[in-house]
């Protein structure tokens, strides 16, 4: 997944009145902003893990992106927090944040739905290509015999595109700008509590 200061520009001119408004120090800004900022980001992560994702894939694995997202923190020098695959399978999370193009190793075996029966988990294991009675492969297709003559069961190709499908960048945006900015004017007040006489 891409750094998060490509997705989410804070508003520093709402955050600049917010602390006008609690008569808060300008020098205690970028601590309580990082600080907000750190809260929102694992909310957000949070919130891509219990609802981005299992609303728009199916999941074999459920603990999966629980294991696969981390947060990098902001500081008071660097205003930036960054959510980010931990488990290096970025390409394909990115696959569904924006599409693009897949290639194989070897090549894909796309199904024909004429043919090939899913369940929830995707194609039966019986009609899985390696699985499948009386199939061969011929040029860029797997078929079947039946006792009709052959039926095409598999298009080969070695590239496929992915549609975007999953809405990290949208939900990441959203939910970064409103829990940073529910959480500055407390973040705020701990600061100046803690700050040092001048």
């Amino acid at each position: 997944m891409a750094d998060a200061s490509d997705w989410f520009v804070v508003d520093v001119s709402e955050i600049d009145s917010m602390a006008a408004t609690m008569n808060a120090a300008a020098d205690q800004i970028p601590f309580a902003l990082a600080n907000a900022m750190n809260h929102a980001a694992f909310v957000t992560r949070q919130y891509l893990i219990d609802n981005t994702w299992p609303q728009h894939v199916h999941m074999r694995n459920p603990n999966f992106m629980r294991a696969a997202l981390r947060v990098e923190q902001a500081t008071k020098q660097n205003l930036t927090v960054e959510i980010y695959d931990a488990l290096n399978r970025s390409v394909k999370l990115k696959l569904h944040a924006e599409g693009g193009t897949k290639v194989a190793r070897g090549r894909f075996a796309i199904p024909n739905p004429r043919y090939v029966r899913k369940d929830a988990t995707g194609v039966v294991v019986s009609q899985k290509p390696k699985n499948l009675p009386d199939s061969f492969i011929r040029g860029d297709a797997i078929y079947q015999r039946v006792k009709r003559g052959l039926q095409l069961m598999y298009v080969l190709a070695r590239s496929v595109v992915d549609r975007k499908d999953v809405p990290f960048y949208d939900d990441f945006a959203k939910h970064m700008a409103e829990e940073t900015a529910k959480a500055f004017p407390d973040s705020m007040a701990r600061a100046m509590a803690t700050r040092k006489p001048r």
